[in-house]
């Protein structure tokens, strides 16, 4: 007998459904930090150009969609998550490399860690059987 792995959702509205949930969620979240950060002076910018913080929930929403495209593409749980969690680590390297103030780069980092953590487990969930 050949082991397989666990597959993800099967039916595009499942995965649309979670993907719409976790999205909102993680928009909410991301969205609240960027909030939480600027109240306490935290500068939001990159090169002298403000972060607005409505581009935090943009920015998520669009993560999600394409999360959400290859949760459906893959259809795999254990690729699924392989796959999010490299591109996570890739989208991860402006928020490093282009502010130049530490604040930032943490509030860049737990917002892009923030939604990962919400959004992934949420797309790669097993199937209810």
């Amino acid at each position: 007998m050949i082991a397989t792995s666990p597959t993800i959702r099967s039916d595009a509205r499942g995965v649309a459904r979670s993907g719409v949930l976790a999205g909102a969620i993680a928009a909410v979240g991301t969205t609240l930090v960027a909030a939480i950060a600027s109240a306490i002076d935290v500068p939001l910018a990159v090169d002298g150009a403000a972060i607005p913080i409505p581009a935090f929930a943009w920015w998520t929403i669009i993560g999600t969609a394409l999360g959400t495209g290859l949760a459906r593409l893959l259809g795999d749980r254990r690729r699924f998550v392989v796959a999010t969690t490299v591109l996570t680590g890739l989208s991860l390297l402006p928020a490093i490399t282009a502010p130049d103030d530490t604040a930032t780069r943490v509030v860049l980092v737990g917002a892009h860690l923030l939604a990962a953590a919400i959004v992934i487990p949420a797309l790669g969930r097993r199937p209810r059987g």
